[in-house]
């Protein structure tokens, strides 16, 4: 072998070197695979002061917004949002790395759920982190993947991705909430009192906390309770009280009530629960206060609420 020969062999190794080494630097840098898929987001969880949540047509179902007094909702009023929702939303996109691309084919969008989320067919739900800022993609959520992935997209991205996280992200606005309403133990409560539109009235009540059964008022002569404990169910009407829907107290002082139910407890608690009609739906409003502790302390104090709630407990229909 000559020593030309030799020098077009050292050559030729040389280059299959160079190519070897490109080539799986190449490799290695476009693929994600363990990659975070928002780099930094678990460290700004605490920065966050804005959340977006889009659908389908680009339609808003929440902005989520971090105050003095919390989070709240902006499309209801600014009422309580459910803290624990969002957080556990931002934490699992904060968690969340990436298991193997998916398709970059636009064509091939929807069979993930990760298309535009402009467009009215859209079934994925896009997720706006602090907007103004763009520190963070727009994340488009798509289908579910097993028990514990989902298919996602950057939505200024082609490529999409499968990750190991599975972010609960409602696409509904009263999802967004506080549920919890009111809770008041059938235990607590001395006295109710139910006045419908049509004159009738309805009242309960216990001489003591300790008294099993409510006593109805004012029985009619011949008629008589089906059984002892027939009217604990009105006793324990607001155990545990969650709201489907809320909405602003448009309703003026003329404004006729279709039942007015005022509970009052052994510590002095009173809560008046106003039932109206929306169309086919009932909505409820609540009003809490206090019972002075004097007889001659005039009417009790309270404040009204500014939101019509539905209570989730057949408060609202529909």
């Amino acid at each position: 072998m000559n020593r030309r020969s030799v020098l077009i062999i050292a050559a030729i190794a040389i280059v299959a070197v160079l190519l070897a080494v490109l080539g799986r630097d190449r490799s290695t840098s476009r693929s994600p695979q363990g990659a975070e898929l928002l780099p930094g987001l678990t460290a700004a969880l605490n920065d966050i002061e804005q959340v977006e949540i889009s659908k389908a047509g680009n339609e808003t179902v929440a902005t989520l917004r971090r105050g003095a007094d919390g989070w709240s909702v902006d499309e209801k009023d600014g009422y309580p949002a459910d803290i624990a929702k969002i957080r556990q939303a931002l934490v699992a996109l904060g968690k969340a790395r990436i298991v193997e691309e998916k398709t970059a084919d636009p064509e091939f969008y929807s069979r993930l759920g990760v298309e535009p989320i402009d467009l009215d067919t859209a079934s994925g739900v896009a997720v706006a982190i602090d907007p103004a800022n763009a520190k963070f993609p727009v994340i488009i959520l798509g289908e579910v993947s097993g028990t514990s992935g989902r298919f996602v997209r950057r939505a200024d991205e082609a490529q999409s991705f499968l990750i190991d996280e599975n972010p609960d992200v409602p696409r509904n606005t009263a999802q967004w909430l506080v549920p919890d309403i009111v809770d008041v133990r059938g235990a607590r409560i001395e006295h109710v009192t139910i006045e419908h539109a049509d004159g009738e009235r309805i009242e309960i009540s216990k001489a003591d906390p300790e008294q099993a059964n409510f006593t109805v008022e004012s029985i009619p002569e011949g008629r008589e309770l089906l059984y002892p404990g027939v009217a604990n169910v009105i006793g324990n009407a607001l155990r545990e009280l969650k709201l489907d829907d809320v909405a602003r107290d448009d309703s003026d002082d003329t404004a006729v009530a279709d039942a007015v139910t005022e509970f009052r407890t052994f510590d002095g608690l009173i809560v008046t629960v106003t039932g109206t009609k929306r169309g086919d739906e009932s909505w409820v409003t609540f009003v809490a206060g206090a019972q002075p502790k004097q007889a001659s302390g005039g009417e009790p104090r309270g404040r009204r609420s500014d939101a019509r709630q539905g209570d989730g407990g057949g408060g609202r229909d529909g």
